[in-house]
């Protein structure tokens, strides 16, 4: 599990950097052309090298579910379209969006039903019974939605208020690939030693910890400065990824595994997009929040605000000339005051996402302690 693990979190901490290479050096719709030649290989290798195990060459195929199928794909559709157009339409005051909204809730509520009286679904949604796999289903949800956030917000920080290009925010949050690296055979080795449920006390801990020191981000930074909460981040990745899936997975039988992992990845993806819609619409909304509040506490009619429009006026009329050096002047405290705001609103998003993890710690000691056994494992 570890060495497979490896893919797994290294994957998504180099994407960052390709994607942002593609973006400065082709265009943003290469970072989507690059998934055909990468799919094909990945079709051409599970042919090549994937293997039914013998519990699956001898049993019977079920009848494909399409109604299970058709209902997934409406109401994971309409909640992705939701949650990616919810904040430019205003959420629920654009009518499209509310029709989306009913669609999901319908097409949810038919899937679920469906799948608990099918004898042959898609996705058997019976299997949430077993303890074990159910609080994993919950944690990988919580990690997914920790996790895509983290991803998001700090290229963006770097690009939004460093003004770094999309390759070189890529590269500085890079690193974290390395501490992935180095955590593998370190929880390969503890993974047979120690409780899985200390390991991941320790990865979700370890996590928020970074997570609050990420909530001490200014402008003032350089791009070594948080590289090494950028690694630990990603050796608690590890710490996170391959207990959770030996716990959520360590109680069932072998034939439940390929539905178990269907379902558990399916947790995963959505909490890593409503990870990132919550991110970026609190972003939004408490970057107005924050700006709101800082004109109250400097007025624009105050003294401290028109003494720097008087010194920024002054400094600006030997290059744009006196006429419009009052306007540029009121231009640049309002781009101050917009860069602050912004600041802020990572802080808090940041911090909020140090709470998540921290609410998963004794969420963690719901799992049943599982006894180690063969490699039956499937991600």
């Amino acid at each position: 599990m570890a060495v497979f693990a490896f893919g797994v979190v290294v994957a998504p901490v180099i994407g960052p950097t390709v994607g942002g290479w593609l973006t400065d050096s082709y265009s943003w719709r290469y970072a989507f052309y690059i998934n055909i030649p990468v799919g094909a290989l990945a079709v051409f290798m599970i042919n090549r090298y994937v293997v039914d195990p013998p519990y699956i060459k001898n049993a019977k195929v079920a009848p494909f579910d399409k109604i299970g199928f058709g209902t997934l794909l409406v109401w994971s559709g309409c909640l992705q379209v939701i949650l990616d157009k919810g904040q430019e339409d205003d959420w629920f005051g654009a009518i499209w969006l509310r029709w989306a909204a009913f669609f999901f809730v319908i097409c949810l509520t038919w899937f679920v039903i469906h799948s608990l009286r099918n004898r042959t679904p898609l996705l058997n949604l019976n299997i949430v019974r077993n303890r074990n796999f159910a609080v994993g289903c919950g944690l990988i949800f919580l990690f997914g939605m920790a996790i895509y956030s983290a991803i998001t917000l700090l290229p963006l920080y770097y690009q939004e208020l460093m003004g770094y290009t999309a390759f070189t925010a890529g590269l500085v949050v890079g690193p974290r690939g390395i501490g992935a690296i180095c955590a593998m055979p370190v929880i390969g080795y503890l993974g047979n030693k120690v409780d899985a449920r200390i390991l991941l006390t320790v990865g979700f801990l370890g996590f928020g910890v970074c997570c609050l020191i990420f909530g001490e981000v200014n402008l003032g930074f350089s791009p070594t400065t948080l590289l090494w909460p950028i690694i630990i981040t990603g050796f608690m990745l590890s710490f996170v990824f391959v207990p959770i899936t030996t716990q959520a997975y360590g109680t069932l039988r072998n034939e439940e595994i390929g539905n178990a992992s269907g379902l558990f990845n399916l947790m995963r993806n959505l909490g890593g997009s409503i990870g990132i819609a919550t991110a970026t619409t609190l972003l939004t909304r408490r970057s107005a929040f924050h700006q709101n509040d800082i004109i109250n506490r400097v007025p624009i009619a105050g003294r401290n605000f028109e003494s720097s429009v008087r010194s920024l006026s002054r400094m600006l009329s030997h290059s744009i000339g006196p006429a419009n050096a009052l306007q540029g002047a009121r231009e640049q405290l309002y781009g101050q005051l917009g860069q602050q705001a912004l600041l802020w609103a990572f802080v808090d998003v940041f911090r909020w996402m140090a709470l998540l993890c921290f609410f998963c710690v004794p969420v963690v000691w719901l799992f049943k302690r599982v006894k180690q056994k063969g490699p039956a494992m499937a991600h």
